[in-house]
């Protein structure tokens, strides 16, 4: 979907990756290991699909469309959600990796996005972060209960880290619009900036725990590949990824796995059936 303001496209990669991964993560509901789990998690997608609720408030003052249409009355090439956000839950050990990885991720933009120029959006941000600050702990605690676990728990654990890492890159594809957002401060920071920073902390996080392979193991995102699959087969010859780079022609372009079709079908059914209906 072409945008006639650039700014467009920054809202719509964050407001469609909070409202895919709410979606993924409400899934688990009912399903996670315990109770106090199952109500942190619903407790988190509820969070974030308000968090795309916000940003599509901001979205609707710019083109117009009301926000029932902004999130559920789209095509599935016209999201521009990263693929990490798509891929099915797995088992929970991806699932902790997949949320550990994004909410640094979204941690580290977002605190970028505290200093742009676009008012709405800085004032969004600040609120944001409020509530992303707790995600950003519950997946940290995680983090350390299966990285510092049992033998098995944390094999599994460093398997579905390496599986997801190089999806998680794909969050910082460069945007259609990018040179415009930096030149006016849209953007603060490029995402070849943030991708670097975000890659920098969780090598060092990882370290510190003595996973330090799952990076160095990771399937290396060059610029211009297509979508990354995430098999979780690490090839003979990987090298340490000092400086991943992310592809393009991504979720960021509206081109999405294919998971993204039968998620994309459940979440948008009723809107598409009946047309007055209200999330």
């Amino acid at each position: 979907m072409p945008s006639t303001d650039p700014r467009l496209d920054l809202l719509f990669a964050l407001a469609d990756d909070e409202l895919i991964m709410g979606h993924r993560l409400s899934e688990w509901t009912g399903w996670v290991p315990y109770i106090e789990e199952d109500l942190a998690l619903s407790s988190i997608a509820q969070d974030e699909i308000a968090h795309a609720r916000t940003l599509y408030e901001i979205v609707a003052s710019i083109d117009g469309r009301d926000l029932d249409a902004l999130a559920l009355g789209r095509e599935p090439g016209d999201y521009r959600n990263a693929v990490l956000c798509e891929r099915t839950n797995g088992d929970f050990a991806y699932t902790v990796a997949r949320h550990w990885l994004y909410d640094h991720a979204d941690d580290e933009r977002l605190a970028a996005l505290e200093a742009t120029t676009f008012k709405e959006l800085a004032e969004a941000v600040r609120v944001l972060r409020l509530e992303e600050r707790y995600h950003l702990e519950h997946a940290d605690a995680w983090f350390r209960r299966l990285a510092e676990g049992p033998v098995d728990a944390r094999h599994r654990f460093a398997e579905a880290l390496a599986q997801a890492y190089p999806d998680a890159v794909t969050l910082f594809e460069p945007l259609e619009s990018e040179p415009a957002l930096l030149a006016d401060g849209t953007l603060p920071r490029s995402n070849e900036e943030l991708l670097a920073a975000w890659s920098a902390r969780v090598a060092e996080r990882l370290a510190s725990v003595g996973l330090e392979r799952v990076v160095e193991s990771g399937v290396e995102a060059r610029a211009g590949e297509m979508i990354p699959t995430s098999t979780g087969e690490l090839p003979d010859d990987a090298a340490p990824i000092a400086a991943p780079r992310a592809p393009v022609g991504g979720g960021r372009r509206g081109v999405h796995s294919e998971e993204f079709t039968a998620l994309w079908e459940e979440m948008t059914g009723l809107y598409r059936a009946h047309p007055g209906a209200r999330w």
